[in-house]
């Protein structure tokens, strides 16, 4: 379910927002607009898993119509490896 929530009720309730966030999704709205968008780590996991199944059948259809154009699959599997791993790479805090 989506949800849309005024960002100073969030800020005043951000608690319990988050408490009862589940599978839902938060749409965040700044003056009536949409500005950020709120999941659970679980369901965020989920898109992105989703998304690299995406990415991967792709690649693999691309590759098939196009192999004179394209790079290898294991080049293309290889280059969205590289991206994920820069993703998920903890950011450095100076400190």
């Amino acid at each position: 379910m989506i949800r849309i929530i005024p960002k100073t009720r969030l800020r005043d309730h951000i608690r319990d927002e988050l408490a009862d966030l589940g599978d839902d999704t938060l749409v965040v709205t700044d003056h009536g607009e949409p500005s950020a968008v709120v999941v659970s780590v679980k369901r965020w996991n989920e898109l992105q898993e989703s998304i690299e199944e995406l990415q991967d059948t792709l690649a693999i259809i691309e590759h098939r119509s196009y192999p004179e154009r394209l790079a290898s699959a294991e080049n293309v599997f290889s280059k969205i490896e590289a991206e994920q791993a820069d993703v998920q790479r903890p950011a450095h805090k100076a400190g």
